[in-house]
């Protein structure tokens, strides 16, 4: 007769073979990296919107795949290069990045990388061709350069009384000479004048506001990461001296433009995770082409409008998804 608590040679030899199982499980969870250069706390939204770009493929954070979240810390240097050098020591199966971060990764050529870029991959050298990336990385572009048009159209129909815009944007953001020549044309169809003020840096951005001896009727800044870091300088300088201005992110119209129009980051961040999956289950990144926004979102802050004395038209906010008050 077995004593009580006693374990009998085949119900140890169970117990073993579960916990193996168990320990072979957690190992075979494939680690995916995501590295941005913004502190992981401003970027949050879009690390979910990655996780569940990945979960809608069946690839559930922490039981399908373990996500290796990491940032630069603003750092594009240095910094950036060392947790670049602390995510491949992870031997991910495939590294994501938001945004800047790709150029610390993209001459790796030993695992897949999936980017959200905002500038035209093409150009910034990323990729030959939008339909055949051929390397080991894709991803999705932010950019589409007919969006300016829209931009455009939109502050004529807020402002009719504007003449006078200054465009401003990164001239180093790869893409941004059609972003402006788009912008010029339409300028001219509707009668307004445009004036370019390239700014690299928040530093530039102060110096193009404080050279204006008469301030412009309105500004417009493209979506690049120099100017979502001087958003919020835009925009108290646009409604100190009543204006209006307008860009192309959601985070703009939030930090106190007039509107935003441009791709719904959230959905656009999603398709990096389904990229991602799509490389999980077995696809090379050189067969998946490189993907366009596809849904579009316009943000009005009628606070703003209200401080600038503009009143919105009844029709012009009948189109947008979103009205900050």
């Amino acid at each position: 007769m077995r004593s009580p608590g006693r374990l009998t040679r085949r119900a140890f030899l169970a117990g073993a073979a579960a916990l193996a199982a168990k320990r072979s499980t957690a190992q075979s969870v494939p680690t995916v990296a995501w590295l941005s250069i913004y502190p992981l706390e401003q970027v949050d939204r879009y690390l979910k919107a990655f996780k569940a770009g990945l979960a809608a493929q069946g690839f559930l954070d922490g039981r399908h795949v373990h996500v290796l979240a990491r940032s630069s810390e603003g750092d594009r240097n240095e910094r950036l290069a060392a947790v670049v050098a602390e995510v491949v020591a992870a031997k991910p199966a495939v590294i994501a990045t938001q945004g800047g971060a790709i150029y610390g990764v993209r001459d790796i050529t030993t695992i897949p990388v999936v980017y959200g870029f905002s500038g035209d991959p093409v150009i910034a050298g990323l990729t030959s061709a939008m339909a055949q990336p051929g390397r080991n990385l894709t991803g999705v572009t932010f950019m589409a350069a007919e969006l300016n048009t829209k931009r455009l159209e939109l502050l004529h129909e807020a402002g009719p009384q504007v003449k006078r815009v200054v465009l401003m944007g990164d001239p180093m953001h790869p893409g941004y000479e059609l972003e402006v020549l788009t912008s010029e044309r339409t300028a001219r169809g509707l009668g307004l004048q445009l004036d370019w003020m390239p700014a690299r840096t928040l530093a530039d951005v102060r110096q193009v506001i404080a050279s204006f001896d008469t301030p412009p009727d309105a500004l417009i800044f493209l979506p690049d990461s120099v100017m979502l870091e001087s958003r919020k300088l835009i925009a108290e300088y646009a409604i100190a001296n009543r204006m209006p201005s307008v860009s192309g992110w959601t985070e703009f119209a939030q930090a106190g433009g007039l509107m935003s129009y441009g791709p719904n980051l959230t959905d656009s961040v999603q398709r990096v995770g389904y990229l991602t999956a799509r490389i999980l289950q077995g696809a090379k990144p050189a067969d998946l082409p490189v993907e366009r926004p596809e849904s579009f979102e316009l943000v009005v802050n009628l606070r703003t409008a209200r401080s600038i004395g503009l009143g919105i038209p009844t029709a012009l906010l009948a189109q947008a998804d979103e009205v900050i008050e």
